[in-house]
């Protein structure tokens, strides 16, 4: 199986740093040498986006706009560098509001039959609101959806394509997503019904999107916003297992890994680890 890595070191959509500096820090972690000992071909293709480049201010009624649509568009645009159907892809970002230019790629390469399989803490359908200045890391699913093309070229992504795991009850949901809350996660079927959620996706391929503050903060103390409530290992590792044992997920992005907060670097190695549970692909 032939791997590609991409670094997005972006915080085009946050207000603090941090998660510009995630790609650097999984590699330094042992990524590419761990997944090659499992015997995969792989391929670093490097970082795109120069973070210097980006805008940064606190207008609103987006915090840094365009910078995100300036990240959305690159990706975009290179869409066949990123995503190959003879390869894998595993995206290191990088804040949430990549979700908007790197599944719009994804469906240039594999078709508008694609779904985002999201794990996220929070469901990131806030709305702009001229009263106050909001970052794009909690608008991606909101800019995803949007059939004007105000804000951007891209076109709009039915709710039907999107599905999300693990938010908190203190999340606003959105009625128009498929969403399976942490709550149920984590009652005694709550594999039963991921797996039952994956059995009901009609698309022929799925990107997976890992927002890192699904887990617990005692795992994952660098997460951007980190959560006293979310998954612990054990049942993160079951619930990407199942997924990645899907032969239609064809990439996964992580995101909100703030990597300067990581001291002992044992938060980028946990996410080391949990990318080599790929290895179940091998023997599909």
């Amino acid at each position: 199986m032939n791997i590609q890595i991409v670094g997005i070191p972006s915080q085009a959509g946050a207000l603090y740093e941090g998660t510009e500096l995630a790609p650097e820090a999984i590699r330094a972690a042992g990524l590419i040498q761990k997944l090659t000992e499992q015997g995969f071909s792989v391929k670093d293709l490097g970082d795109i986006i120069s973070v210097s480049s980006l805008p940064r201010h606190n207008i609103g009624p987006v915090r840094n706009w365009p910078a995100p649509r300036i990240v959305w568009e690159e990706l975009d645009n290179r869409a066949k560098e990123l995503f190959q159907n003879n390869s894998f892809t595993i995206l290191l970002g990088g804040d949430c509001s990549l979700e908007v230019g790197t599944f719009h790629a994804f469906q240039k390469v594999f078709g508008s039959d694609s779904h985002l399989l999201v794990l996220d803490a929070h469901v990131d359908t806030m709305e702009p609101n001229g009263d106050v200045c909001i970052g794009a890391a909690g608008m991606g699913l909101w800019f995803l959806q949007q059939k004007e093309n105000r804000w951007w070229k891209g076109e709009a992504i039915p709710s039907e394509s999107i599905s999300i795991i693990g938010p908190q009850q203190n999340t606003i949901l959105n009625p128009n997503l498929k969403i399976i809350s942490y709550e149920e996660s984590c009652q005694p079927n709550g594999l039963t019904k991921v797996k039952e959620h994956l059995n009901s996706i009609s698309a022929s391929s799925i990107l997976v999107h890992l927002d890192v503050d699904v887990l617990h903060n005692s795992i994952m103390p660098a997460a951007y916003a980190p959560s006293e409530i979310g998954f612990e290992l054990p049942q993160i590792v079951e619930i990407l297992t199942t997924i990645l044992a899907d032969p239609r997920v064809k990439g996964i992005e992580v995101t909100e890994f703030s990597a300067n907060k990581d001291k002992d670097q044992a938060c980028a190695q946990l996410l080391v680890d949990l990318l080599c549970l790929l290895s179940i692909k091998m023997n599909q």
